[in-house]
Parts: C-alpha cells; sequence; structure tokens
C-alpha cells in the first residue's frame, strides 16, 4: 500500500465509508478520478475486506459526444476486464431526456446515472454506490454556490456519505489522483467538454481556481476546511430548529401543506427561522434547488405580516400567514362547486373530502344528545323546505342562539379562525340560506332535539381516508 492508497484508506476507515463484507457498485465514466477510484479500490480490497466479486462497474453512454463517448465506454469496458470487474452499461439520449425532465443536460445525466446505479444496486442486493468526487470538486461546489448565493447548507459542499452513496476520493485533490495515475501507469479517458467554458463549473475549474492557487496554494484545501466547518455548523442549526419548531405535515386531493406555528417561530431567532422556513419549503416541493435566500426571507416576513398576506414561490409553491399559522402548500387550488339534496338514509360523498352518512330514525327523548363535532341530531319536523349539502353561498347565515340571533357564515368562518383558501369549498347543511351546520364547526341551535322530538335524523361526517368512517 502506497502513501496515496493509504491516505484513502485512512478517510474511508475515519468516514465508516466501507464495512467489511460490503459490496459496491462503482460509477466509472473512464476520467482520471473515476479510475482511479477503481485502481485504488482493486489495492484496497483485502484490506477492507470487499469480497471477491464484490463490485460492480457501472459506465453510462450519455448520446452526447458520438465517438469520443463510444471509446470512453471501450476504454472502460476493457479496464474492467483487466482488472477482473464486472461491467454494466447503459445508455440514454440525455438531452431528451434533459427535455422530458425540464432540466439542464448536466443535471439530467447526473439524475440517470444514479437512477441506474440504485437500480443495480437493488437488482444485485449490493450495499454501496462508489463515486470519484475529490476536495477540487468540493472547491468547484462551495464556489458555485457562493455564486448562486447559497447559505450554510450550499458551504458545505461535498458529503463523504449520503445515504448508500459513499465518496472514498474526498480526502485527496485532483492533481494527487493524476500523480497516482502517472505512478500506476494508467492511462484514462478526457472529455473535451470539461475544456469548455460554455460551463459554469468549467469556469471556476479553469479561470478561478488557477487564480485562487497563485495567490495560495493551498486555497483548494482551505476551501475544504471551510466546507467541513460549514457543514458542522448547519448540522448544529438544523438539530436546534427542529427541535424548538414543530411543524405539521399534510397531503390531500388539494397538494402537499406544511404547517408552521407563528408563535413558536416568535421565539427563535433570525437564523434559525430562515433555516426552518427553508426546510419546511423542502419538505412541500421534495427539493430544495433555486430555493434562494430571496425566497426564504419573503416567506420570513410574512410571519410579522397581517393575516392573508401571501408569497409565490417556484415549484407553484404558495406560502400564506393565516391567523397564528404559516401555511406552505404546493397547490392553492379552487374547489369544485355543489350541491346535492339530503332527502333520505344513504352515503353521500362529498367532492374530494368526504362523506356524509345520513339515517332517519324515531326517537324518545331519554338524556340530552352528546355533543360531538362531526356527529349531529336533527329534529326531523323542525327541517323546512328542501335540505341539501352544498358549498357556502352569498347571503348564508345560521342562528345562534334560542333567541334566534344569527351571525353571517363569512363571520363563522372568521371567527374560527379558518384559512380562507378552504372556506369556498367547506360543507354546509342547508335551508335555502339558513345554515344547519357548519360541519366540523358550528350546529344551529334552531335544530336542536328536545322532549318535543319523536323523530331524528343523524348525520355522520367523515373524512377520505379516515377508516372508522367519522372524525368523532
Amino acid at each position: 500500500m502506497n502513501y496515496f492508497e493509504q491516505k484513502v484508506y485512512n478517510y474511508i476507515q475515519t468516514h465508516g465509508l466501507i464495512e467489511p463484507g460490503n459490496r459496491l457498485v462503482v460509477g466509472v465514466s473512464g476520467g482520471a478520478d473515476s479510475v482511479c477510484l477503481l485502481r485504488v479500490l482493486k489495492a484496497l480490497m483485502p484490506v477492507l475486506h470487499i469480497p471477491s466479486q464484490g463490485i460492480v462497474v457501472v459506465h453510462v453512454h450519455h448520446g452526447i459526444r458520438g465517438a469520443e463517448a463510444d471509446q470512453d465506454a471501450a476504454f472502460t469496458k476493457d479496464l474492467c476486464a483487466k482488472l477482473g470487474f464486472l461491467y454494466q452499461e447503459y445508455r440514454k439520449d440525455i438531452p431528451a431526456y434533459a427535455k422530458q425532465l425540464n432540466m439542464t443536460v448536466e443535471e439530467a445525466g447526473r439524475e440517470y446515472r444514479y437512477q441506474c446505479m440504485e437500480e443495480l444496486v437493488m437488482q444485485l442486493k449490493f450495499d454501496k454506490i462508489a463515486v470519484a468526487h475529490n476536495q477540487d470538486d468540493v472547491a468547484e461546489t462551495v464556489l458555485f454556490h457562493m455564486l448562486r448565493g447559497s447559505g450554510l447548507n450550499g458551504l458545505a459542499g461535498i458529503a463523504a456519505s449520503r445515504g448508500n452513496i459513499i465518496r472514498p476520493l474526498l480526502g485527496v485533490s485532483r492533481a494527487e489522483i493524476e500523480a497516482y495515475l502517472e505512478e500506476c501507469g494508467q492511462d484514462f479517458c478526457q472529455d473535451s467538454t470539461n475544456a469548455e467554458l460554455a460551463y459554469a463549473r468549467n469556469k471556476i475549474r479553469h479561470s478561478i481556481l488557477p487564480v485562487m492557487r497563485e495567490l495560495n496554494e493551498r486555497a483548494v484545501e482551505h476551501i475544504c476546511q471551510l466546507a467541513q466547518d460549514a457543514a458542522q455548523s448547519y448540522d448544529y442549526i438544523h438539530t436546534q430548529a427542529m427541535e424548538q419548531c414543530d411543524t405539521t405535515e399534510d397531503e390531500d386531493a388539494f397538494g402537499r401543506t406544511v404547517t408552521l406555528s407563528i408563535a413558536e417561530l416568535y421565539k427563535v431567532g433570525p437564523v434559525l427561522q430562515e433555516h426552518i422556513v427553508w426546510e419546511a419549503i423542502g419538505q412541500v416541493a421534495q427539493r430544495k434547488k433555486d430555493i434562494t435566500r430571496r425566497h426564504i426571507q419573503a416567506v420570513v416576513a410574512l410571519i410579522y405580516q397581517d393575516s392573508g398576506s401571501s408569497v409565490q414561490l417556484p415549484y407553484g409553491i404558495h406560502a400564506r400567514r393565516n391567523y397564528g399559522e404559516l401555511i406552505l402548500s404546493d397547490k392553492v387550488q379552487a374547489m369544485t362547486d355543489y350541491r346535492f339534496a339530503i332527502a333520505q338514509t344513504g352515503d353521500y360523498e362529498i367532492p374530494d373530502q368526504g362523506t356524509l352518512s345520513v339515517s332517519i330514525e324515531d326517537f324518545t327523548f331519554t338524556e340530552p344528545i352528546p355533543k360531538k363535532n362531526y356527529t349531529k341530531f336533527i329534529d326531523y319536523a323542525k327541517i323546512k323546505g328542501t335540505l341539501c349539502v352544498r358549498t357556502p353561498e352569498d347571503g348564508d347565515y345560521i342562528v345562534i342562539d334560542t333567541a334566534g340571533n344569527t351571525k353571517k357564515l363569512s363571520r363563522v368562518f372568521i371567527d374560527a379562525k379558518i384559512d380562507r383558501t378552504k372556506r369556498a369549498g367547506w360543507p354546509v347543511l342547508a335551508c335555502g340560506q339558513e345554515i344547519v351546520w357548519v360541519v366540523g364547526l358550528r350546529f344551529s341551535p334552531a335544530y336542536h332535539v328536545d322532549e318535543q322530538t319523536n323523530k331524528i335524523m343523524k348525520i355522520q361526517y367523515g373524512s377520505k381516508g379516515d377508516q372508522n368512517g367519522t372524525k368523532d
């Protein structure tokens, strides 16, 4: 084991990347970094206790560089044969795939590569995926994120591991990698697109980092140390944020929603507020790319604004303040108006929400009816006209006491602090403009059961997905 191999071995051990008996899928493009990774893993197999058939190589042909890409595939296949590794090749028209996914070609290529490797890991029942990122990649990533206005998480660069993905070469530089390959007499492929300055990363690699090395030859090392410090700081802030502010996540027919408590957000400082909001946006969007500091600060500002204030975010996410809550949702969808008469016993489905179960029964009053939010008993004789379930309408009102005083339905929603986006589709039981029951909120005393009642209409509401059929 030479110095370079020892250095990689120490990094693997320090970060617990490979355990005895682990079997690996290794991504190899044919370039210097991935060829180095394959050679080092070959050398370290005995000391890492990787089984003899415990490495399979994946090469992805992106359908971009024509004959050059064909040569890369042939080179990688030949290298695997020489080293005694199984070789698996995938081919994909990545430019077309990028259009399909609405991604850049670079993003789509990365997405497809990891997809192929994940599928092979599952198929072979292997343990981990090894890829060849190194210190220079970390430095380039940190600078790229800085230029885009990243926070601490972006400055953290690239992690040694994420899930089952490991990066054994993160402790060495590209110069060390090329020196190792030269010492081994191992050639590798050159990707001509890596020299094209049209790509932001290539500009950083060929224009910015060389100048930084002129100013300090250890520039890459120092950037990597900054990334490590940022990662530790981010982990601490993340832990504190998650402990100090609970989130409520819900997914229904109208999309994914995360709700935060304004009172809890008031208690923490700006740093934790921004982190909590950033995590909440990520929960709704299921990704964090293109979420910038400007977006996060716009959402945080809602904490100090009036109820009803809102902002629009990428990926169709809508953030709004609703009284004491900060709500983020990926779909603000208008409810479909509905109306149907309740004339007999049966189940009545409310579109995209739930079901009303209705029964008409003889009744003898013996004791007061128990109060439940989602089960109501109506004195059947007090129903005048056609009883129907519908969406709210202008002019709706409800009797609020035995003296016959009334309140507008809109005021009922406001008093109950119901999010205005939910009011339009809220189910109500009504006779004309008079509301008998605002489901789950308020029941009119004008329809209460009493000693004179001899027949009742029993109505139960069960939301979609409620296995018991009713929320009570």
